[in-house]
């Protein structure tokens, strides 16, 4: 794990060696994986997030909700503690949080806010400026606010493959390989999974 002088991570928080945490971002009750950066004033709690994931400058995720069914909003009236210092309950009425979920390989636009409970499949792709308020299928395409779906990144036969594939779990020794970089250095097709799938059976019968 990188840090620079100016990053703040907050406890109760796991992030791979090999992530990159970029500086003014706050990471609490959080997992990163391998290879994944978030980039500069990113507030990112109570949120698992996959392999080789783009989180891009300003992204909000995980920040809390408040109850629309009580009289009030304010957490005075739900939480023991709170921003306020003043409560008038003993226990939580109110699940605040909830965990959010990033796949593997999934790019997340600038100034994006991913509300709580929301579970973002691999490869997907949110655009910048989104308000995330339900869950996004794999290689999805989403945009605006709220983000709905624009399209699909690849055909349903090359996603099938790429879910049964999960390159993200092979070693990177892999990816160092001059044949495989040729595949990961161009646009996917029909051929270029084909092309993948034969490096992968090759590279695990010689390992």
């Amino acid at each position: 794990m990188k840090l620079r002088n100016s990053l703040h991570i907050r406890r109760n928080s796991k992030i791979s060696k090999f992530a990159k945490i970029y500086a003014f971002s706050k990471i609490s009750n959080s997992k990163i994986d391998d290879y994944t950066y978030v980039s500069f004033n990113c507030t990112i709690n109570c949120c698992e997030i996959g392999k080789y994931c783009s989180i891009a400058s300003g992204v909000k995720i995980g920040l809390g909700k408040h109850p629309t069914n009580f009289i009030s909003t304010s957490p005075m009236f739900y939480a023991p503690k709170n921003p306020l210092g003043n409560s008038t309950v003993d226990a939580p009425a109110f699940v605040e949080h909830e965990k959010v979920y990033l796949g593997n390989d999934v790019w997340i636009g600038a100034n994006v806010v991913i509300l709580d409970g929301i579970s973002i499949g691999d490869g997907a792709i949110v655009g910048a400026n989104s308000i995330v308020t339900k869950d996004i299928e794999p290689y999805s395409i989403v945009g605006g606010v709220p983000a709905k779906e624009i399209k699909k990144r690849f055909s349903d036969e090359i996603i099938n493959k790429l879910n049964l594939l999960q390159w993200w779990n092979l070693p990177f020794a892999f990816f160092k390989q001059k044949h495989v970089k040729e595949v990961f250095s161009k646009p996917l097709d029909g051929g270029t999974i084909d092309l993948l799938l034969e490096a992968v059976k090759e590279y695990q019968n010689r390992t």
